[in-house]
Parts: C-alpha cells; structure tokens; sequence
C-alpha cells in the first residue's frame, strides 16, 4: 500500500515510506471506542502539575524504525501515542499478523499486515496503515477517489501529545473498489491464500475504531552527535552511470551540502526536484551544492536494479536536474537512519550535520530559509 500512497500523497512518504508519504467522517466512531479521546489527553498536557518524574515514566521511542507483534491481544504501539485492542476473533491468530513502522520528531505510521505462510517476509498484504503528523492533516487532501480513496476510507483520529492521527480503513477501500488490491496485493496469491488476506483485511475498521491514545513523549530529533561526520565522507558509491565515487568528493570542496536521499518511487520527492534544481544555481557562488542520493536502486537485499537507473535518469531529464545525482548504497541509508522520502540533510565541508535531517518536501521558500540557516552556520 505504501507504494501507491507515497505516488498520490502530497506529504512525506513511509516507508516507506513511505513513506514515504487527516480525515473528520470517523472521528466520532474512534473517539466512542477509546476510553481515552483526544480532548482527554489534551487537557492532560495542559495540567501543569504533571512533575518532570512523571512525564520521564512516559514511553518514548528512539528516532528510527520498529517492529512489533500482538502480545496479550493488544498491539503496543505506545512510543506512537496508541495501543490497539485485537479482536476478539484474530486473538488466537496473532501469530499471523505484523506490525512494522517508524517514528521521528515529526511524524510516525505503522503498517499493521497479515503475514503470508509462503512469503513470510513480504509486508504488503497490509490490514490497516496508521499515520501520525505533527502537521495538522486535512481530509481533502488525502482523497484520492481515483485510486479508489474516498473520504469514506481515510479516518481521522484527532490529536494526542503533539501528533495528529489519521488511518486508511483498507476493507471500506477494497469494498469500494477492489482493483488496486486486485492488481498489486492479491494477483500473485492462490484462491486459498486471497481469502485469508480477505478475512484479516476485513478487520481493518475494526482494529482503527479499538484504538486507544495513550500519554507518551515525540522522540528526540536527531543532531550531529548522531552521526560520525568521517564516516559520511568515506562512502564508496556510484553515480547514475556506473563511475565509482567517493562521498566526501562531493562534499569537502563546499562550505555546505544539501544531501536529498529521494526515490523514483516517491512523488513528492520528484515534485520538489525542479525548484531544487533552480535553487542550487541560485546558491551555487556561495558555496552550496544538492546531492541527490537515489535510495531504491538496491533493494532491501542489495540487490542492483538497473530499470530503476533507467526511471531515475528519465526523472533528471523531466526535472531539469543538474546537480550531481548517485545511487545510496545499502550502507548509507542504513547509516542515514532514513524512516521517509525525501530526507534531507545539511553538513559542512566536514560532514557534519548542519541541521537535525529534514522529512518531507517542502516549498522553494522554506528550502530557502533552510539553507540560509545552514550558510549562516559556517559563516
């Protein structure tokens, strides 16, 4: 599902991403399923009298990514802000769901998904995807009734400590229209396999309207002590057309570095490519140069795969694109700790971060503002 929300959605994408990348018609019916509403845990935060040993206890989860798996009927996404109350009919089917996401200083998802007998590893027979945004979300701007995205679908949750929640209601989407799950989820499993996916996805309502918010604290953005600045200069890659590359060759010879670790996959990420073009000749005589890392040309198993190359390079072509574009290796997005796309990141001629990393697509003017921060710091 991931795919073709990050390709819709304007915002950032999970995991992605996604990932990567808020809707009021459901709002009641989660609100009347939740011993704790939003409002409740707003009027918490407010109560001064909450002391710093109480707000230590509160859960908070370390920037980056996640897993987790039903434990006693729940599923424990409290670093997200929720728990989730498993029903009653899939408790002694716990073993076949998983549950994997990320969360940062400005957003978290999780995808809660069946887990396919013949294809344990594959995450994309998804039951419910659970958004979270430090943004206020807006219902319209996540219909997509081409793809079969309606209002219907996209629940909105209401707030808890600092994070707006938002949910895809995957059954009311398949029920409404059922040909993207027909083409991309459900094409390459036998009748038996389709139907167990259909049982669990038909929980997918279910599931949203059993959660519950929970007191917790946004991770920590990440700062340049969170990365060895050495390391980043000493990456061995390549460009789009096969030369072997060093990563600080492109980075020493400039008082900063904008590194946007992007993905053909990802919409937002190519929308935002031809004023970043234009915004790099803008910046270029000041010493500042983009350097697009291309994030999906290895998969998962670094496997190279020369069709993406061949995307990438017809999206530079479209986009107007000059600065300077290489392919992330496995190693470096590892080491990037990237949770969404585009993630960008401003460091010195040193390699060190400049900024905490940026998730998300932005406008030409906040890029600016961004980018006068970061010359201002070396200045």
């Amino acid at each position: 599902m991931k795919k073709i929300i990050s390709l819709v959605l304007t915002g950032t994408i999970a995991a992605a991403a996604l990932t990567g990348c808020g809707n009021e018609s459901n709002e009641s019916d989660v609100k009347a399923a939740s011993t704790q509403s939003s409002s409740d845990v707003v009027a918490n935060e407010a109560d001064s009298s909450a002391s710093v040993e109480e707000a230590s206890d509160l859960p908070q989860w370390k920037y980056g990514k996640f897993t987790a798996s039903v434990v006693d009927g729940q599923i424990d996404l409290s670093g997200l802000g929720v728990v989730i109350e498993v029903p009653e009919e899939l408790k002694d089917k716990a073993d076949s769901i998983g549950i994997r996401g990320s969360v940062t200083d400005e957003f978290g998802y999780a995808s809660i998904y069946w887990i396919n007998p013949d294809d344990p590893d594959n995450t994309g027979y998804e039951i419910v995807d659970l958004e979270a945004d430090v943004n206020p979300v807006n219902v319209e701007d996540l219909v997509y009734e081409d793809y079969g995205i309606t209002t219907d679908v996209v629940a909105d949750l209401g707030s808890n400590g600092g994070f707006n929640y938002y949910a895809y209601r995957e059954d009311t989407w398949y029920e409404g229209d059922s040909s993207y799950f027909d083409e991309n989820v459900l094409a390459d499993l036998d009748e038996d396999r389709k139907a167990e996916y259909i049982e669990f996805l038909s929980y997918s309502s279910e599931l949203i309207d059993n959660i519950t918010f929970v007191d917790f604290l946004i991770p920590e953005a990440l700062g340049a002590d969170d990365f060895d600045n050495e390391a980043l200069l000493n990456f061995e890659l390549t460009d789009l057309d096969g030369n072997t590359v060093k990563s600080g060759d492109y980075i020493s010879s400039n008082k900063v570095t904008m590194i946007n670790f992007w993905g053909t996959f990802c919409g937002p990420c190519i929308n935002e490519m031809p004023y970043l073009a234009e915004i790099e000749q803008e910046y270029k005589d000041q010493g500042f140069e983009i350097v697009g890392m291309t994030c999906d040309v290895y998969d998962s198993e670094g496997n190279y795969q020369e069709d993406i190359v061949l995307d990438a390079l017809d999206i530079i072509e479209d986009t107007g694109v000059e600065y300077p574009i290489l392919i992330a290796s496995v190693e470096l997005r590892t080491y990037a700790q990237l949770t969404a796309y585009p993630t960008t990141f401003f460091v010195d001629s040193e390699g060190r971060l400049l900024t905490s990393p940026i998730v998300g697509s932005h406008s030409k003017e906040e890029w600016e503002a961004y980018i006068e921060e970061a010359l201002a710091a070396v200045n």
